[in-house]
Parts: structure tokens; sequence; C-alpha cells
């Protein structure tokens, strides 16, 4: 009895020490940003970007070349993305072409394994909390820009089914 005990506690601490990393990190946003924030708010804090819609979707992009996860970066951006209600969803942050395997380890170093590898372009970590995490690759030019994502999930509007036409 003591053992199964003992291996549940063991198995407990083991599991809260690392889990909530990504979330602990940014469940309230990122880059002085709050998730939910409009574009004008965003904005005011990011003076120096450029507003954009791809296909309905709003998003403001702004210059950044500081360093972010203690990767150097030179003409790189930030990319705030807003959903159908206009209020922050997801943060983009592009690194250098050839900056792949860097931002790669420095992402497992920080925030632990990644998910099983599958088809998708996406080299994803697990969902913590509301906040998922991914990085991918975009083509650009004669190289690939990895982009780290990070976005929140939680549902942003209290719709009903009347209210969306489902009723």
């Amino acid at each position: 009895m003591y053992k199964g005990m003992l291996a549940m506690f063991l198995l407990l601490i083991s599991n809260a020490a690392f889990a909530g990393k990504i979330d602990d990190f940014f469940s309230d946003g990122a880059f002085g940003v709050q998730w939910g924030s409009t574009i004008d708010e965003v904005r005011e804090l990011h003076p120096k970007g450029t507003a954009k819609e791809y296909v309905g979707i709003q998003s403001y992009i702004v210059p950044h070349s500081t360093p972010v996860l203690k990767i150097e970066r030179e003409d790189t951006d930030i990319t705030f993305t807003f959903n159908s209600e206009g209020k922050l969803h997801a943060i983009g942050v592009s690194f250098e072409g050839n900056d792949i395997a860097e931002v790669f380890s420095s992402l497992k170093s920080n925030f632990g394994e990644n998910e099983p590898l599958s088809d998708s372009p996406r080299i994803a970590w697990p969902q913590d909390g509301n906040i998922k995490m991914y990085l991918v690759s975009i083509p650009s030019g004669f190289s690939v820009k990895p982009v780290l994502t990070i976005e929140n999930v939680a549902p942003s509007s209290e719709a009903s089914k009347d209210a969306l036409g489902f009723n």
C-alpha cells in the first residue's frame, strides 16, 4: 500500500515540476500585449507596425530585431494576429532563415519535448492550458524562415447557439 502511495506521490511531483511552463510564460500574452487586445491597443504599444488583412484575417506586423530565445535576429518581425472579433489570439515571431536548428534546440531546452512529428509542416508542443505553441518554416526567397507561433485557443466570446445560428 505504501509503495503505491509513494509511487503516486512521486509521479505527481514529477509532473508538477515540468507541467505548465508554456502556459506560465504566455498565459497573459507576450511582448507587452495581452490576449484579447485590439489592433489599436497593440498599435499603442508598438507604433511602428503595419496593419494587413489576408483572406479576412487581420494582422499587425512590427519590425523587431532584438534577441528572442537568446538568438540574435536582424530584419525580422513579430506578427500579431486577430480573430473574427478583432481580438488578439496569436503572435508569430520570425527568425532568420538559417536559424531553424538553433530555434528548435532552444525551444526544446526551454519548453521540453515537442509532440511526435507528423506529416504536418509544423513542429508543435503539447497544448498547455489555453496556449498552443508551434514552429513552422515559411519559404522566403532562397531559404526558409522559421516562425514561432504562440496561440491562445481559449474561446473569446460567450456566444450562444441562437446568436451563432445553430438553433
